[in-house]
């Protein structure tokens, strides 16, 4: 394999996230998961770059784009947004045809130069069918140690520096998917998600609401119970320049044909109501 280019690769060589994504870069599949505004997506351009200087071919899994698929006008028009908030069949639906998705890449993309790098929220049912254990033709690649789950864990103050940047890149872009970056009135309404089932399953005690890594790191390792995952604590920005999207030569992304969602929606309509379906997924963090 070839050696990284060091012009895009702003990871101190040495540090804890630098060996991490170099280790994963091996791997098969990595996710990162977590909440918007924790850096998973310069973590994922800077993965795609090691991967690509070693070798490897690139292929994505992300939810803004996976969900577009979803989000016709026809599909819009029976289940609207609500409240800026994506409704929840469509959450539903995009999990489900995920792992669909994710068995059809491996298929197709059977060969070992080929590595999938997503991005898993999983707050709020958004992926979150990735890391339920279910029988079916993907399950033993997705637990295996082919696979890899990191979630990273910024310190408070450098929480607070992403999110206030993420202010700026929404208000003057350098990429056509910051437009889609969740605004920060968002992100802290996904971190009381995160809160309020912390403390439902008794992952924390009571707390000031103000986010917390080490209630952050206890949340998504019970999420991942089933899965092969680091938490990685950070407390140093990066120089980051230009956007974090720019992630280099990527072959292809994971996304839905229209004939996929009509069988994932037909499946869903005949086998859950409505009701059934909205109390499924207000309860996504039963893994």
């Amino acid at each position: 394999m070839g050696e990284e280019n060091n012009s895009d690769i702003i990871l101190p060589t040495g540090s804890a996230i630098h060996k991490a994504l170099m280790e994963a870069s091996n791997k098969r599949i990595v996710f990162f998961a977590g909440l918007s505004g924790v850096g998973k997506s310069l973590y994922i351009q800077q993965l795609a770059k090691i991967s690509a200087s070693r070798g490897r071919v690139v292929h994505l899994l992300q939810w803004d784009l996976t969900r577009e698929a979803f989000q016709t006008p026809e599909i819009m028009h029976k289940y609207p947004e609500i409240n800026g908030l994506t409704h929840a069949v469509i959450r539903k639906a995009v999990g489900l045809w995920a792992r669909r998705g994710i068995a059809k890449w491996n298929e197709e993309y059977c060969a070992e130069e080929n590595i999938l790098i997503g991005e898993l929220p999983l707050v709020g049912n958004r992926l979150i069918e990735v890391v339920q254990s279910i029988d079916d033709a993907i399950e033993a690649l997705l637990a295996s140690e082919l696979t890899r789950f990191i979630v990273p864990v910024p310190s408070v103050e450098l929480r607070q520096y992403i999110v206030s940047r993420r202010s700026n890149s929404i208000s003057k872009p350098q990429h056509e998917r910051e437009l889609h970056d969740a605004p920060p009135a968002m992100v802290e309404l996904n971190w009381q998600q995160i809160l309020d089932m912390s403390q439902l399953l008794g992952l924390c005690e009571a707390s000031s609401g103000a986010y917390d890594p080490d209630i952050y790191a206890r949340a998504y390792a019970y999420l991942l119970q089933n899965r092969q995952f680091r938490c990685l604590r950070i407390d140093a920005a990066l120089p980051v320049v230009g956007s974090v999207y720019e992630l280099g030569v990527v072959r292809s992304e994971l996304s839905a044909t229209a004939a996929d969602v009509a069988d994932i929606f037909a499946q869903l309509e005949r086998d859950f109501t409505r009701e059934q379906l909205q109390q499924d997924v207000e309860h996504w963090y039963r893994i």
